[in-house]
């Protein structure tokens, strides 16, 4: 598995899949680790990480959201302490069972055979709200809730380094992919320019593509994502029409243009039922 970005106490790992990031943040206090994904090889790979840091610290681990690329790893930190927002716990038995069914059939797809057992992950520190903290000796990590992409999503920034850890959201290889609601969406990215200002972040881990070390980009990438979601709603006849948008030409400029337009028609969609949604004056 490839090593996207490392320096004294994190180290961001990036799989060959979707360009998904998984975190391992170590201090003399702490082992922390973040959405541990894909293939066996590569879980295997922070295993092994984890293993070459350890020096008796505690360890945890922090689940973005439920998608079920970002907890498929789950029982391959039996030792750490995990974390996930209240909204991630509190996922319907139906959402829970869909879930470890899109691991088994992603896995029997791909004839992928693991060493450890599929579940839906079991949540021991529950996040609650915006600035909840965890100190653990001279290391703290702060959590947000972060619902728009998913209803669940949360976010942490590890106060001492400056560090924020965001999830499937202020990607360079991905506009927003709009699971749960745009408006939830636009008050979370709200949420992100406060605390990249407040907590003077310096390092931006996304989940999928690459991290950022500088201040105008994170803003820039807030500012692309804002965008998208008020033209997406705003221009929604045009969108629907048979012309081409401008919204399809965005679409059109990223690196990987197909998978991408499916997950821009899926918003698309999610728009359009929020519109119908709204009450008619």
């Amino acid at each position: 598995m490839a090593i996207q970005y490392t320096d004294q106490h994190i180290t961001v790992f990036q799989s060959s899949l979707h360009q998904t990031t998984s975190t391992v943040v170590h201090t003399d206090d702490v082992i922390f680790i973040v959405d541990p994904a894909w293939l066996p090889e590569e879980v295997e790979a922070i295993q092994s990480f984890v293993k070459e840091v350890d020096k008796g610290q505690k360890k945890y681990l922090f689940f973005t959201h439920s998608d079920f690329d970002h907890i498929l790893a789950y029982h391959a930190f039996p030792e750490a302490v995990t974390i996930a927002s209240r909204g991630f716990v509190s996922r319907s038995k139906e959402h829970r069972e869909e879930t470890v069914k899109e691991i088994q059939e992603f896995d029997d797809y791909y004839y992928i055979e693991r060493p450890y057992v599929i579940e839906y992950p079991k949540i021991e520190i529950i996040i609650d709200f915006d600035g909840q903290t965890i100190h653990v000796g001279e290391t703290s990590f702060s959590f947000y809730l972060a619902p728009g992409h998913t209803a669940d999503g949360a976010f942490v920034t590890v106060n001492e380094l400056g560090a924020l850890i965001v999830g499937d959201y202020l990607s360079d290889i991905e506009f927003p992919f709009i699971y749960y609601h745009s408006e939830a969406y636009e008050k979370t990215l709200n949420k992100f320019e406060s605390v990249i200002e407040e907590k003077e972040i310096h390092l931006l881990v996304p989940g999928h593509g690459t991290v950022t070390t500088e201040r105008k980009e994170m803003t820039d990438r807030i500012d692309d994502s804002r965008w998208y979601i008020e033209t997406l709603r705003n221009d929604l006849n045009d969108v629907l029409s048979d012309e081409y948008s401008v919204l399809e030409a965005f679409v059109d400029s990223f690196q990987f243009p197909t998978f991408l337009m499916k997950m821009h028609e899926k918003n698309v969609e999610q728009i359009q039922k929020e519109a119908n949604e709204r009450p008619h004056q």
